[in-house]
């Protein structure tokens, strides 16, 4: 496991520096919550640890291969 440090507007390369697979940035802190941003290909599924329990409990909950992505037309909802 890589633990990090990272301040607000900073980004975690993942994959080849060159042709990254996808990038993570810090968006915000506020308290002891992080906003977190993913730059991934649709293609990877990315989910909440919680929701990847439930999916692994319950199979046909994972119809939806990437729920926790927001759709560009929905507003980001307030913590």
């Amino acid at each position: 496991m890589l633990a990090l440090s990272r301040r607000v507007g900073e980004e975690v390369v993942i994959g080849d520096p060159a042709k990254p697979d996808g990038v993570i940035r810090i968006v915000a802190i506020h308290g002891d919550k992080v906003r977190l941003s993913f730059d991934f290909p649709r293609s990877t599924a990315i989910n909440r640890r919680e929701l990847a329990e439930q999916k692994k409990q319950h199979p046909q909950a994972a119809n939806d291969p990437q729920p926790d992505r927001d759709r560009p037309d929905q507003p980001d909802q307030p913590d």
